[in-house]
């Protein structure tokens, strides 16, 4: 592993303990035992290119969990695990999965790159299920909606009864994806 990337698994740690906001040169410094500038040798564009490099390793991880989700599965239940794998990700890597979430894919070329693996993913069970590509991309967003803000209310402590998180996101992802389909039937 590279020092570069060793930086990035500090930073991922640090960021999911305690928040992307809270990242700083000097506590990324601090946290290496090394001095701030010393962090330049890296990353010359500074805290900019790390928080960029994070939200990279963010992208490309959920790229990975989503796509082995998938594997072997096909419409409802594709779309299905495919939800469960970024909520599992939002889980494993709060602060990592909240900078992505805050983060438009569409500021730079690469970003919207790194993006499009979880979106090709997506769309492979979509185009099984002969979706047009305007419906694509409201289901992409649907998904995407339901499930970030399921997991980031839920990691923000913003469900305070007694009923089950995980049968809540059950039902909303059951409930969700019925409607695909069933808009789906009408389109069609």
């Amino acid at each position: 592993m590279s020092r570069k990337q060793e930086i990035i698994e500090v930073c991922v740690e640090m960021i999911d303990k305690d928040g992307f906001q809270n990242l700083s040169i000097k506590t990324i410094a601090d946290r290496l035992g090394i001095k701030p500038p010393s962090l330049y040798k890296h990353f010359q564009g500074g805290l900019d290119e790390i928080k960029e490099a994070i939200i990279i390793y963010g992208w490309n991880n959920i790229d990975i969990k989503i796509a082995k989700s998938a594997v072997g599965k096909s419409r409802e239940d594709g779309l299905k695990a495919m939800c469960y794998a970024l909520r599992e990700f939002a889980h494993d890597h709060p602060g990592v999965f909240e900078a992505i979430c805050w983060h438009n894919s569409y500021t730079s070329e690469l970003n919207h790159e790194i993006t499009k693996g979880v979106i090709s993913s997506l769309y492979s069970i979509l185009d099984s299920l002969e979706f047009g590509e305007v419906n694509k991309m409201h289901v992409l967003r649907s998904l995407r909606g339901f499930v970030e803000g399921f997991s980031m209310l839920e990691l923000h402590g913003s469900f305070g009864d007694e009923i089950s998180l995980d049968e809540s996101f059950a039902y909303g992802v059951d409930a969700l994806i019925s409607g695909i389909m069933k808009g789906q039937e009408n389109v069609g």
